[in-house]
């Protein structure tokens, strides 16, 4: 069964399956559209919407109208039976709103940030992960930490040919895409915390999580948590905002460039992030509409490049609450803290050849070892 991997992620314990409304993909695979997951050990239910498990350990409007609209189904299961009510992590109420605005406005678009699908499997394929095919195909199970929309899923399905990929982000935009990501028959998508992703530890051949984790509170909390999810023998990849992206450039392009991070990430990043939407969005808007002419024919996109592709990329310039960013030594020293070894750093030249422009951040793919 297609969720029997999940685990509650409050209490670890396995969980039991009532489905509600069932779909039958195109492949002739059945899924419960609609229904839930839960656990008698901590007397939590977890909605599937869309085919999507909503595995949050707190409330969310979503989750409350699933109880008033689903209220006589719900009567047939154990009267303990609740919806999760914890504490998110710092800042993750936050964080669910704005992703969920930046992903939901550009949906399954074949562009993403400044790639088309090609573009972004050689991306992933070559530059960040450079695995010969021959380990790639002994990878049986991929955890996606922040599928996005799902795109990402499904260039680690076309990498990982024999896998069966994890997808999980914490952005409630990957429902609308749930269906059409089951209709893969390889990708299995889920609405999680990666603070509490419920899945046990040890479990999978690779783990992969780019451009994410310093979007939490602490970039290295996030990779704390996430690096317990790969087996012994699997692999790690993470990407980071590098300081050498805005510190490292001398001259006038240096101080435009670290002038652009300072304006985005002290000034505009925390208080957008921190507004209501119906303000928020507007001047999300203005920003957009002043912004697009100067890069829409930018790229290897031009012609390509539309209003909602600016618009994503200025949500995730200005609207997250946090964007860290780090030093190689840093983030090199966390793989070998976690007895990670045949570390290997993303590829500069490859990504000059594809792409024809320097590459920016951090991306590291490391084996675990020693696990205890």
């Amino acid at each position: 069964m297609y969720l029997e991997k999940l685990r509650c992620p409050v209490s670890g314990s396995k969980l039991e399956l009532v489905s509600f409304k069932e779909y039958t993909s195109s492949n002739g695979n059945t899924y419960t559209e609609s229904g839930c997951l839960y656990s008698l050990v901590s007397n939590i239910y977890y909605p599937i919407i869309n085919g999507v498990p909503i595995m949050l350990t707190f409330e969310t409007p979503l989750t409350k109208k699933f109880e008033i609209d689903n209220k006589i189904v719900l009567q047939e299961l154990p009267q303990s039976l609740k919806l999760p009510n914890l504490e998110p992590m710092h800042g993750e109420k936050s964080i669910q709103e704005t992703f969920t605005e930046e992903w939901g406005g550009l949906g399954d678009d074949e562009i993403v940030f400044a790639y088309n699908e090609e573009e972004g499997y050689l991306l992933h394929k070559d530059v960040w992960l450079q695995m010969d095919e021959k380990e790639a195909d002994k990878t049986n199970t991929v955890l996606d930490v922040g599928c996005g929309f799902g795109k990402e899923a499904k260039y680690l399905a076309r990498i990982f040919k024999n896998s069966t990929v994890y997808a999980i982000d914490l952005n409630l935009a990957v429902i609308a895409s749930g269906l059409n990501l089951l209709d893969t028959g390889r990708i299995i998508p889920v609405v999680a915390s990666l603070y509490r992703i419920p899945y046990e530890d040890n479990s999978f051949d690779h783990v992969h999580c780019q451009g994410v984790i310093h979007h939490t509170f602490s970039t290295k909390a996030g990779f704390d948590a996430i690096e317990k999810k790969v087996k012994e023998g699997g692999t790690l990849f993470i990407w980071v905002y590098a300081w050498e992206d805005s510190f490292g450039i001398a001259g006038l392009r240096g101080f435009l460039v670290h002038t652009y991070y300072f304006v985005s990430h002290r000034i505009f990043r925390p208080i957008l992030s921190r507004v209501p939407g119906f303000i928020r969005n507007p001047i999300v808007h203005l920003i957009t509409m002043l912004y697009h002419p100067l890069v829409k024919n930018r790229g290897t996109n031009k012609g390509r490049w539309h209003y909602q592709h600016t618009l994503h990329a200025v949500r995730d310039m200005f609207t997250p609450m946090f964007a860290h960013r780090h030093r190689f030594n840093e983030v090199y020293l966390w793989f070998q803290e976690k007895n990670y070894s045949h570390i290997v750093f993303q590829s500069a030249k490859k990504y000059q050849d594809l792409f024809n422009r320097r590459i920016i951040g951090i991306g590291f793919r490391g084996t675990k070892t020693n696990v205890s």
